[in-house]
């Protein structure tokens, strides 16, 4: 079996480096989304917050990360791995995806690789810091739209 999902898999998994993961997974606090997008105006974790929230833990259960970029048949990706002291090691690959084609756009899609292949290695979500606007309604109002422009297309037509 050599799908996107076993690729490099080598056999079972070091039980100390599997345990290591789940005690470091159940010892990170929460991510505080401490940045604002201008843009959007919406809140957001920052790459040093995710950092904060789950460097210590990982070293202290025996893991070093490291983000190295790469490119392969798929694309150019940032991949986030976790190095354990067993030798075992896990990683995820986050493509990018440029908004803007230059230093600025590339260096802004490697930070938010980063950010998002460390909480996913981390099993970790940000925080909604703001309960109000997690708890409100959501409200979708349509006006002027006649029956055929409101059926779902598929996602080819978007």
């Amino acid at each position: 079996m050599n799908d996107v999902l076993t690729q490099g898999y080598d056999g079972p998994p070091n039980t100390v480096a599997v345990k290591a993961l789940i005690a470091a997974q159940q010892g990170m606090t929460s991510v505080k989304k401490d940045s604002i997008n201008p843009h959007f105006k919406n809140k957001y974790a920052s790459l040093e917050a995710v950092i904060d929230a789950t460097s210590k833990v990982f070293q202290s259960n025996g893991f070093a990360v490291m983000q190295p970029c790469g490119r392969d048949d798929l694309g150019v990706f940032v991949e986030t791995v976790l190095l354990h002291t067993s030798g075992e090691s896990f990683s995820s690959r986050v493509y990018l995806a440029l908004s803007k084609q230059d230093m600025q756009g590339l260096g802004s899609a490697i930070t938010y690789a980063r950010r998002y292949g460390l909480l996913g290695m981390a099993c970790l979500a940000p925080e909604d810091d703001d309960g109000n606007d997690a708890s409100k309604p959501s409200v979708n109002v349509v006006k002027g739209k006649s029956s055929e422009d409101s059926k779902e297309k598929p996602l080819s037509q978007w």
